[in-house]
């Protein structure tokens, strides 16, 4: 059965980016008769917003985006990545790193995600886990991965990315570690998300490979940007859902490229929705990294 996800940081209110984005993975998933799961990511606590979590589904029930089952949090899956962060270290493939962001800045060279880690603490055998990060060490074996919008994407993480941490100083799990764990927990057959996230993608597809996991099928669609950025919580780009859901949906619609009926336009959205979900196909959706959206739509 098909499995897909929508994943909001309870940073602040939805934004049209990842309105787009719950849009896509809804139609996809319902476009396959399948489940559709509300995931918190709210693992990084200092950015969590009083609030931001009621504001988001209260967002998503506003513009008719039913989730199949209760939201899970990953704030209560800790006990989770720390069985398998156990798991990886009784494998040998974790180090504990004391190196401070200056120093990583000094040593390293620019890679494609921010710096390439230098690997210095890769022999030191540092033994506090309280006051050091935990990194995975990588190799240099080229991986490839098809993704269903994107074509294939490439990296060979020795070379563009470094040893990355899977678990901070602060003893916060990283992003990059908590979504696999949460991919194999929600049972995930297909990923889709923003194209912001697509070079974290290698890295994920690494982890699921060390820890027996299966990497669900890909799809990142064209991130939405306001004058080549991306759209984000942080900028302030807001925006008024109820009384526009409507407009809003013809708009995401629009962005992913799907067909619009003139009639849509006076509908509402429980006439669309049914509509959008029969005649979803990727093959649509624009192959672009990034759709440059109207003023309008985000403020």
């Amino acid at each position: 059965m098909y499995i897909g996800r929508f994943a909001p940081t309870p940073s602040g209110p939805l934004h049209f980016g990842s309105i787009v984005t719950a849009i896509a993975s809804y139609l996809d998933a319902k476009s396959h008769q399948g489940k559709w799961l509300v995931k918190i990511d709210d693992i990084d606590r200092p950015r969590v917003l009083k609030g931001a979590e009621n504001s988001i589904l209260n967002s998503l029930e506003l513009l008719g985006l039913e989730w199949d089952e209760k939201p899970s949090h990953q704030s209560e899956r800790i006990e989770f990545y720390q069985y398998y962060l156990e798991a990886l270290k009784e494998n040998g493939h974790l180090y504990l790193c004391s190196c401070s962001r200056k120093t990583i800045h000094a040593l390293g060279k620019s890679g494609l995600d921010g710096i390439i880690y230098n690997g210095a603490c890769r022999n030191m055998g540092h033994t506090d886990s309280m006051k050091n990060a935990y990194r995975v060490q990588v190799n240099n074996s080229p991986l490839v991965i098809e993704d269903l919008i994107q074509g294939k994407i490439k990296q060979n993480l020795a070379n563009d990315i470094g040893d990355f941490i899977i678990k901070r100083s602060d003893q916060i799990f990283a992003y990059q570690f908590a979504v696999v764990v949460d991919n194999y927990l929600d049972k995930l057959t297909h990923l889709c998300r923003g194209n912001d996230l697509i070079n974290s993608l290698p890295r994920q597809r690494y982890l699921h490979q060390l820890l027996g996991f299966k990497l669900p099928i890909c799809l990142h669609i064209p991130a939405a940007t306001k004058q080549q950025k991306k759209l984000s919580k942080g900028h302030g780009d807001k925006i008024s859902i109820q009384g526009n859901e409507t407009a809003l949906w013809v708009e995401a619609l629009k962005f992913l490229g799907q067909p619009i009926l003139p009639e849509y336009a006076a509908s509402n959205i429980k006439e669309i929705i049914p509509d959008a979900i029969k005649k979803w196909s990727i093959n649509h959706i624009p192959k672009s990294t990034s759709i440059e959206v109207d003023a309008h739509i985000h403020t």
